[in-house]
C-alpha cells in the first residue's frame, strides 16, 4: 500500500452534521426548502486582474460564477446555497443518525472527499474522530479511487457550474447584491425561507430574469480594498444588516 494512501470509515458519530453550512446544489435547495427547513446563502466576488492563483484555479472558480456589473467594472460573483445546520442538521435524528439518508445533498455522500480539486484531502483539517481514519476501504492514494465516490464529486461540481445563473438571478430578484472578496471574507445572507422559495418557483415558471443588479463589494482590509479601488469596484461602505460579514 502506499504511503499516501487514506483510509475511512465513518462511526455514525454525527459531528459532521452540527456546526456548518450544508452546501447545495439548485435542486437540492428545492428538495431543502420543501422540508421546511433553512436555507443560507453565500456570496463571494473575485476579478481576474487581481487573482492572486493559478490560472487553472480561475479557471475552476470562474466555471461557477457569472460576471456581473460592479461600480465601474465588472466582478464575478458565486453564490453557494447552504443548508442552515449552524446548530445542527434539521434532518439529524434524536438518535444521531440522518433522517434523509437516501436524499442527502451530494456534499454529504461526498464527504469528507474535497470537492475543491485544489484541496487536497487532509484528515488533520476535519473534524472525524482520529478512529475513522484507521480502518475501512481506502478512499484516496494519489487520486479518488472509488469510482462511484469520484462520479458524486463530478456531478457537483457540474452542477456548480449549471446552476451558477440561476443562483445569481435569484439573488438578485431577492436584492442580495453585496458580496465578500473570495479568499478575504464571506458574506453570509439567512433568508426568508418563503420569500426564497417563492423565488425559485417564479424563476421555474420563467418569471425571473437575467442578472442586472449593479453589484457592490465589502471588504475591510485597506490594502485590498486600494487595490479594488484602483480598478474601479463599488463597495458597500454600511453597516450591514441584512447579511453576516465573516472575516477569514
Amino acid at each position: 500500500m502506499q504511503n499516501n494512501s487514506i483510509r475511512f470509515a465513518c462511526n455514525g458519530c454525527g459531528i459532521c452534521c452540527k456546526g456548518r453550512l450544508v452546501p447545495l446544489t439548485l435542486n437540492e435547495t428545492r428538495q431543502w426548502l420543501e422540508r421546511g427547513h433553512e436555507v443560507a446563502i453565500i456570496l463571494e466576488a473575485f476579478e481576474q486582474s487581481i487573482w492572486t492563483a493559478g490560472p487553472q484555479q480561475f479557471a475552476h472558480a470562474a466555471g461557477r460564477a457569472v460576471e456581473v456589473p460592479c461600480g465601474n467594472s465588472h466582478v464575478r460573483a458565486v453564490a453557494v446555497f447552504a443548508g442552515n445546520a449552524l446548530v445542527q442538521c434539521q434532518s439529524l435524528g434524536d438518535d444521531g443518525r440522518c433522517g434523509i439518508y437516501e436524499e442527502r445533498p451530494l456534499v454529504c455522500r461526498i464527504y469528507p472527499a474535497e470537492i475543491n480539486p485544489f484541496i487536497a484531502l487532509d484528515p488533520e483539517n476535519k473534524i472525524c474522530p482520529p478512529e475513522v481514519w484507521e480502518e475501512g476501504e481506502v478512499l484516496f492514494t494519489d487520486r479518488i479511487v472509488d469510482p462511484v465516490l469520484a462520479d458524486q464529486i463530478e456531478r457537483s461540481r457540474q452542477a456548480d457550474r449549471e446552476d451558477a445563473q440561476a443562483k445569481i438571478a435569484l439573488c438578485e430578484t431577492l436584492g442580495l447584491n453585496v458580496a465578500a472578496w473570495k479568499g478575504n471574507a464571506l458574506a453570509v445572507y439567512l433568508p426568508d425561507r418563503l420569500q426564497l422559495a417563492e423565488a425559485i418557483a417564479r424563476y421555474d415558471a420563467g418569471k425571473v430574469g437575467p442578472a442586472r443588479s449593479n453589484w457592490k463589494v465589502r471588504v475591510d482590509a485597506p490594502a485590498l480594498r486600494q487595490q479594488l479601488h484602483q480598478v474601479g469596484l463599488a463597495f458597500d461602505d454600511q453597516l450591514p444588516t441584512d447579511y453576516i460579514f465573516h472575516a477569514l
